[in-house]
């Protein structure tokens, strides 16, 4: 029995698996986004406390660990972030969403692409910075899968023979990257030019190319304006407040000592929401609408 067919018979209990594997794989990215930009293995040691002591298995269970914990480690004392269970729950609803939405085929290389968004985003808050093993391999691995999962590009016509779609998904990956990356280019360019300084990292251009290998170039257009548009809609009247307020904070240090422009802001956050609506969610709408503008710039 396939697993469409398990999920015709059996609705419920197959969700519920992808909630629970996503969470689970939550629960590696808040690994990988606390370990690796420290250079740290992600196999050894096991999950362990600030405190340098192991956790035990019960308290590591994904969501369920730190509301039974509290949020505070069993051996110290000490808190634990409530990013923890935030970055699982998000995970687990992803992928759930992504089984429910999509087709099966398109919703397994979304839940790739989701963890590849979401350890982006978090890596980017935490270091102002996207690692390149991410975003470049991020990028080989959106065209990869586009090859050999024609549907993560979207739908083809009916009868379609598969050659077909594999040549049609991976030119749409090809230019989803060229694209990505390139708008995001200029806009950094242009941008540095206007405010004398450099306006986004290096690694948002090429996190944009990522991002187009998966979605196209449609998906990475739209990842990129509505991701400014919910950046700029949410950070705008942070930045005020900070840039005004008479409280004045401690400026964030970074792992190796230097200090974080306070009104400085991570793009990359933006960029996986932005696309990550389009995959799940807003794919029909955003080709519509992108494709009609299209047009008009034809006349």
């Amino acid at each position: 029995m396939g697993i469409s067919e398990a999920a015709a018979q059996f609705p419920e209990i197959i969700s519920a698996f992808f909630f629970c594997i996503g969470a689970c794989a939550g629960s590696f990215l808040n690994v990988c986004i606390i370990r690796i930009p420290k250079g740290e293995s992600i196999v050894s040691p096991p999950s362990h406390c600030a405190c340098g002591k192991p956790i035990k298995w019960h308290d590591n269970i994904p969501i369920l660990g730190w509301f039974f914990l509290r949020g505070k480690a069993r051996c110290c004392g000490s808190r634990i972030s409530f990013r923890y269970p935030l970055v699982e729950f998000a995970t687990a609803a992803l992928f759930l969403a992504m089984w429910l939405v999509l087709p099966p085929q398109q919703a397994v290389g979304g839940m790739v692409f989701g963890s590849l968004m979401i350890f982006c985003a978090g890596v980017d808050i935490d270091t102002m910075t996207l690692p390149d093993f991410a975003t470049v391999g991020g990028a080989v691995l959106g065209f990869g899968l586009s090859l050999a999962m024609p549907q993560i590009q979207g739908e083809y016509p009916d009868g379609a023979p598969f050659a077909a779609e594999v040549i049609i998904s991976g030119a749409r990956s090809a230019a989803g990257i060229i694209v990505g990356s390139g708008v995001l280019y200029w806009v950094r360019t242009l941008g540095g030019c206007v405010l004398k300084k450099e306006a986004m990292g290096e690694g948002d251009v090429i996190l944009a190319g990522c991002i187009g290998a998966f979605c196209g170039w449609k998906g990475a257009l739209f990842a990129i304006f509505a991701g400014s548009i919910i950046g700029a809609l949410t950070l705008v009247p942070i930045a005020a407040t900070k840039k005004f307020s008479k409280k004045k904070s401690a400026p964030k240090k970074f792992d190796d000592g230097t200090e974080a422009d306070p009104l400085a802001f991570p793009f990359g956050p933006w960029l996986a929401l932005g696309a990550l609506l389009y995959y799940v969610f807003l794919r029909g709408f955003a080709d519509a609408y992108i494709g009609s503008a299209a047009l008009l710039f034809q006349f």
